[in-house]
């Protein structure tokens, strides 16, 4: 498999069809000869764990032949990693290379994701983890032109709403453009509130404090808390990690890093409980403490529940 570039003399290819079970092919499937070609030099490479440009040349060429192949994308980014820390190669080069590879492949969920890891890459590696400073130039580019193709193509959407949010954790319009996305449909699939939770977790970890991103966990614990009982109680083992292990008696705004919001949210979480004493006493705590700016508002939430425990 020798290219105006690179050799392959120096190795031997396997065989695709050496996965027999005892030597026994129960189904000989009848690859034409470049998928063997490529695929064979591809499983030798990996097995040596070539991170080489070379290599990088072969994945290029089985991506080509099979594009959502995940162990070939998993591979070419192992050998992206290295060729970078090598300075053999450049992740704005990677970027534009993916830019391609999509325009010919505008169904294909493993490129986007591909992509997003390389601009964490990037952002890790050269932008000191500051995501502020990514250039959404390019990304604003390359969705415009797939969305000129094809104005209902999910995974574009889906990379658009990712970079919106990973560039600015607390921008409220590019948390409402996701629900839209994932949501707008009405569609409440299991492993996507599952994902779509992860997903908040970790920007809430990253800014306790941001109501924006509570906000869209509360939508999620609404449609969770009924008919998703495992879903539920991983947000609210989240909300208690916020709000339990707070010292009310000696609290102090001004030393303890709280989340009002988390507080907000528990409010919710007891009364899907039942639990209106409970609802009571976070209200008093926002009202007196944690947010005495709405003092009102509380105030006005505790006499309602004392209005439901008369009746």
């Amino acid at each position: 498999m020798n290219s105006e570039e690179y050799t392959f003399d120096d190795i031997t290819p396997i065989s695709l069809e050496n996965d027999t079970n005892d030597g026994i092919i129960l189904c000989k499937i009848m690859y034409d000869e470049e998928f063997k070609t490529v695929f064979g030099y591809l499983r030798r490479l990996m097995k040596n764990n070539e991170l080489s440009k070379r290599a990088m040349f072969v994945a290029c060429e089985a991506i080509k032949l099979v594009p959502a192949h995940y162990t070939v994308w998993e591979y070419k980014y192992r050998i992206v990693e290295e060729l970078v820390r090598t300075s053999e190669y450049t992740l704005k080069e990677e970027l534009d290379w993916c830019a391609d590879i999509a325009i010919n492949n505008e169904k294909n969920y493993q490129i986007w994701h591909y992509r997003e890891n390389i601009i964490r890459l990037m952002i890790d590696t050269q932008l000191n983890g500051d995501r502020t400073k990514y250039n959404l130039d390019d990304e604003y580019n390359v969705t415009a032109k797939m969305l000129d193709r094809d104005e209902k193509n999910y995974h574009v959407w889906s990379h658009k709403r990712w970079i919106l949010i990973n560039q600015d954790v607390r921008n409220n319009s590019a948390w409402n453009f996701r629900y839209f996305v994932l949501f707008g449909d009405n569609s409440r699939d299991i492993e996507d509130l599952k994902n779509e939770i992860d997903f908040t977790t970790k920007r809430i970890d990253e800014s306790i404090t941001n109501p924006s991103s509570w906000n869209y966990m509360k939508f999620l614990y609404n449609e969770c808390k009924v008919n998703k009982p495992d879903l539920a109680k991983s947000i609210i083992n989240l909300v208690y990690n916020y709000s339990k292990n707070i010292p009310y008696d000696r609290l102090d705004m001004n030393k303890h890093r709280v989340s009002v919001p988390a507080f907000e949210l528990l409010c919710d979480i007891y009364n899907t409980q039942g639990e209106i004493e409970k609802q009571k006493e976070v209200f008093k705590l926002l009202g007196t403490k944690l947010d005495p700016v709405r003092r009102n508002y509380w105030a006005f939430r505790a006499n309602q529940l004392d209005r439901i425990l008369m009746h």
